[in-house]
């Protein structure tokens, strides 16, 4: 089975998700970053891609959940997907509006029926579930109502909500939609008019506001919906996953990510070599992944390296930046007293 996580996640949480496969007899074969999954099930079935050397096609896709949001640039030739960048938003999604929506109809509700449906766990929750259906309802046609029977206090609740009305409510989250977007640009060194693509994805997606914000955001350019919101993320995990079991045969595509945290390697300082450097970046953000770098030291004696995230602020909730300690053994000087060349490789 082949895994997706979420781009952002650190080593400790995908470390995580495989203790927890492990526990339920899951057999992993790899992780996979979402946005990476969606553009392999995208580009693994065109067949009008340029040759290798010719100027890639280059689509960011935009994957907007329930609860973060991802966004991706990816350029495509022939039989390969390489990962340019990936930005993200860890708390911004459709549980955000639908939020904005809740806060409105609690007000109307508490001046109209003189109850507030967030003093009470049960009343929240159900309003909550109608205001999901009220959304979904919105993302189609031009307004909608809503009501709860028996919210709390043996009090039936209703209310109506045009489009127009939801999307001065959506207006201040959405100035938050293009913050990935510009963010990916940057990181991939990129102007809105290089983007050949742009692909939706994710549940909020549907959403007529947010995608006027993307569309505007982009010039005016059309967006693109081939992938199936729900399922794209699946979709490219079967891929991958077909891709790397003996059973199946499907075409040829290499995928190449990218690395989103700076990682670090410190060690012990040689007795021998006082001015010697410690610490070194060795995969810096936006590093092609899978990769390999070859660490050169001279020792007479074994040692021990620690990998480590370089920029800890930029971890999701203040995680412990600290990756994992190895030991190099069986180091000796030679019978001239020389060092050792100890050769290692960092993948």
């Amino acid at each position: 089975m082949v895994i997706s996580v979420p781009a952002w996640y650190s080593d400790q949480q995908r470390r995580a998700i495989l203790d927890a496969a492990e526990i339920a007899g899951i057999k992993v074969l790899r992780l996979i970053n979402e946005t990476t999954a969606t553009a392999l099930g995208y580009g693994i079935t065109k067949l009008e891609l340029p040759g290798p050397e010719e100027k890639p096609r280059r689509t960011m896709f935009v994957d907007i959940g329930h609860s973060n949001y991802t966004a991706s640039i990816c350029e495509f030739r022939k039989g390969e997907l390489k990962v340019v960048s990936t930005a993200y938003d860890r708390h911004f999604g459709g549980r955000n509006f639908d939020k904005a929506i809740m806060d409105h109809f609690r007000a109307e509700w508490q001046e109209k029926y003189k109850i507030d449906i967030y003093s009470n766990p049960k009343a929240r929750v159900r309003a909550a579930a109608a205001v999901e259906k009220l959304k979904k309802v919105l993302s189609a046609n031009a307004a909608a109502p809503i009501s709860v029977e028996s919210i709390m206090e043996d009090k039936d609740v209703s209310g109506f909500l045009k489009r127009d009305e939801l999307e001065n409510l959506m207006k201040p989250l959405l100035e938050r939609c293009t913050k990935p977007l510009e963010q990916a640009l940057a990181d991939a060194k990129l102007k809105q008019e290089d983007i050949d693509f742009v692909e939706l994805v994710g549940g909020t997606s549907r959403v007529p506001a947010l995608k006027q914000a993307v569309t505007d955001f982009f010039g005016g350019k059309t967006l693109n919906f081939t992938l199936n919101a729900d399922e794209a993320i699946a979709r490219g995990c079967a891929f991958s996953c077909a891709i790397l079991s003996p059973v199946f045969r499907v075409r040829d595509f290499s995928v190449q990510d990218v690395v989103n945290y700076p990682i670090e390697f410190t060690w012990e300082k040689s007795p021998d070599i006082p001015d010697e450097d410690t610490s070194l970046t060795v995969f810096n953000r936006g590093n092609a992944m899978p990769s390999t770098k070859i660490l050169t030291f001279y020792r007479k004696q074994p040692f021990d390296l620690e990998a480590k995230y370089a920029k800890p602020d930029m971890l999701p909730g203040k995680m412990n930046p600290w990756i994992g300690r190895f030991s190099v053994k069986g180091v000796k000087a030679d019978s001239k007293d020389d060092f050792m060349i100890c050769k290692l490789k960092a993948r």
